[in-house]
């Protein structure tokens, strides 16, 4: 979600993060925006046209912190991180992400069945024939057609053993981030005991559910 032109220009104006910019023959080709230098200088948001212009305005931002080093928030994806990504440290393995509560559960799971349904596919053949989540006070469920291609999310009452069903059971208040997390199903079982799948399908459920991040620009930088 990109910043509309009034945050643009707020951006501009005030002075608790500055945005930088790389000019090619007065043309901007890469930017980002920094902290002012303290123990560390936080580079967030950014994004650049090709590798070269990501490797110079990493020198740039070097030039400019003065020796104190660079924390950089990894947006996946991007030019700039996978034109930086040999230099990069180990990530923090702090779950930051923004809170999200979901209002209608079963909307949201329709809205994202496409990418569900692509990521199955990308890997391979052997697609189940249903694919179930419990939230143990309600379930959401998948038919999937032998062509590979899946049938509206179906709405049911509480399945308090999917894996018998080899389906997956996760906690309501982990669902979101199951969903749009950077942990994936298999970093949230890792924490928790209320999110949980059978060995059968594991394989199953973490490519369905894979680490995700979201490129969301802010006013604040929240790093």
């Amino acid at each position: 979600m990109p910043h509309s032109a009034a945050r643009r220009r707020w951006l501009l104006a005030h002075d608790t993060s500055t945005t930088v910019v790389l000019e090619r023959d007065g043309v901007v080709v890469a930017t980002a925006r920094t902290t002012p230098p303290d123990d560390d200088v936080l580079v967030a948001e950014a994004a650049a046209t090709d590798a070269d212009a990501a490797e110079d305005l990493l020198a740039g931002l070097v030039h400019e912190a003065g020796g104190a080093a660079l924390r950089v928030v990894d947006r996946v994806g991007t030019v700039p991180s996978s034109a930086w990504q040999p230099r990069l440290g180990d990530a923090d393995a702090g779950p930051e992400q923004y809170y999200v509560r979901l209002g209608d559960t079963a909307t949201v799971l329709q809205a994202l069945t496409p990418v569900v349904q692509r990521r199955l596919a990308a890997a391979g053949p052997g697609a189940p024939r249903e694919v179930l989540l419990s939230t143990f006070g309600a379930s959401y469920g998948w038919d999937v057609a032998a062509d590979g291609s899946w049938g509206p999310v179906r709405t049911g009452g509480p399945e308090q053993s999917p894996g018998a069903r080899g389906g997956a059971g996760v906690a309501p208040d982990a669902l979101p981030a199951l969903l749009f997390g950077q942990r994936g199903l298999r970093g949230l079982a890792a924490l928790r005991p209320d999110v949980y799948v059978p060995r059968s399908s594991a394989d199953l459920f973490e490519t369905l559910f894979p680490p995700v991040t979201a490129d969301l620009l802010t006013y604040y930088l929240p790093w």
